[in-house]
């Protein structure tokens, strides 16, 4: 296959290298078959941004702030009963009792769902950088699609359990000091603030506050800012740091290219062929990636395509693409770890990805065994007659589902085996026995 751009090997002896992407050489022959298609590494001060153990750093910083906050709240709500309100319908009545169940389930599943969801986005992350900074290697440029928070689901799922859970902790301050709230006189703020503080009311209060609501919205808050893909990637700035007018020339030689379509062309299935019959290395295949995905005017042809989907397509193949906004649709690990890359930096990517991979399942099976020990608990109170249980039972329930579906999700997308790549001559060949059909 012929190669749509040719690399440069290197800077000439006693000038300084070339740290900028790599530039287009004049055509010429290799000096044997051995050498055919290698391309000589250069080191650039960012080109350690990509490498397996800078992303885990960084996707570690990212996710252990909204881990320790989220241990703060599992810690005080699994270890200690403190602030949780006794739903005893013989105290405030039946359907108290159940609203009472109902928001405390929220106030367990919260953190331990919050986690799984966390762990989904650290994931994404860690492909997407990956991805870009293999592609800025080989001189191309991947624009990845916004994805604001509001537009994932899991967000907006962590929105609606912080949302009912809240209402338990007033709950249980305004029964605990019901008399107090009774006396209470708004014109008089001064004794009602007294009354309040004697009471222990304003107490109870920020302890609910230090120990569940502002943990939880500092996790909100750091999960919200890590959706922004490209925040954390290289700046401009140091890319022109190492030699400024090579990198700029090789600004020139960028290709671009749009994440759907090379979403699409991934998940359909490439090649994966070395030249001349040797290892396939991910070289070759973005090579491959770009003759069919890649663009020399990106703003021209994207809008071209957004017409074209607008009119021909419609909101139908609009929403499919929307639909690849979501989280949990992690396109990158269909060529970043797939086996068929035998390159030392691909290799080395997967047996870390395999450890990751471990942490992310001890971290599901401790939220797991958690919802199902509380799960099996409300089970044996409704057993033993304690209806109202039977609302925090279905709230859990659904926790449990969904925390399954993401670990299957997270698993299944994540790990390529020889049996899932996907080799695009299989799809063809379907294709036109349907069209002679």
């Amino acid at each position: 296959m012929q190669l749509p751009y040719r690399y440069r090997l290197g800077g000439e002896a006693g000038t300084k290298p070339d740290c900028s992407l790599a530039q287009p050489a004049p055509a010429r022959a290799f000096e044997g078959p051995e050498n055919y298609g290698a391309v000589k590494p250069v080191k650039c001060s960012w080109d350690h941004r990509g490498s397996a153990r800078e992303l885990f750093i960084e996707a570690g910083i990212a996710g252990g702030r909204q881990f320790f906050a989220l241990v703060l709240i599992i810690i005080q709500v699994l270890g200690s009963h403190e602030n949780l309100m006794t739903c005893d319908p013989s105290k405030c009545g039946f359907y108290a009792a159940v609203f009472c169940e109902y928001t405390k389930a929220y106030v367990r599943c919260f953190p331990l769902v919050a986690l799984a969801v966390s762990l989904m986005v650290a994931t994404r992350m860690i492909l997407n950088h990956r991805i870009y900074y293999q592609l800025l290697k080989h001189n191309l440029l991947i624009s990845f699609e916004p994805l604001l928070p509001s537009q994932d689901a899991l967000f907006r799922i962590l929105l609606w359990c912080f949302v009912n859970a809240i209402p338990h902790f007033i709950m249980n301050i305004w029964l605990a000091h019901r008399e107090v709230f009774h006396v209470v006189k708004l014109g008089e703020l001064a004794s009602s603030a007294e009354k309040l503080m004697a009471a222990n009311v304003l107490h109870d209060t920020r302890q609910v506050a230090v120990f569940y609501l502002v943990p939880a919205v500092v996790f909100l808050l750091f999960l919200f800012t890590s959706y922004d893909t490209e925040a954390f990637l290289l700046p401009l700035s140091k890319y022109f740091e190492d030699d400024f007018e090579a990198s700029r020339s090789a600004l020139k030689e960028v290709r671009f290219m749009k994440e759907p379509d090379a979403a699409d062309h991934v998940t359909k299935g490439l090649h994966f062929q070395g030249k001349g019959g040797e290892a396939c290395t991910v070289g070759d295949v973005f090579a491959e990636l770009a003759e069919v995905a890649a663009t020399d005017a990106p703003v021209a042809v994207a809008r071209r395509k957004n017409q074209q989907l607008r009119e021909v397509f419609g909101r139908v193949q609009m929403a499919a693409i929307a639909r690849m906004r979501v989280t949990w649709t992690m396109w990158p690990a269909r060529l970043l770890l797939d086996p068929r890359l035998e390159d030392e930096d691909s290799v080395t990517f997967r047996r870390v990805w395999k450890f990751y991979l471990g942490l992310c399942a001890l971290l599901l099976c401790f939220v797991k065994t958690c919802l199902s020990h509380q799960i099996l608990k409300d089970i044996y109170d409704v057993y033993k007659g304690q209806v109202p249980d039977l609302a925090g039972l279905v709230v859990e329930g659904c926790h449990m589902l969904l925390v399954m579906t993401l670990g299957f999700l997270l698993f299944s997308q994540t790990i390529i085996t020889s049996k899932d790549s996907k080799h695009p001559t299989t799809a063809s060949s379907a294709s036109e026995c349907d069209r002679s059909r």
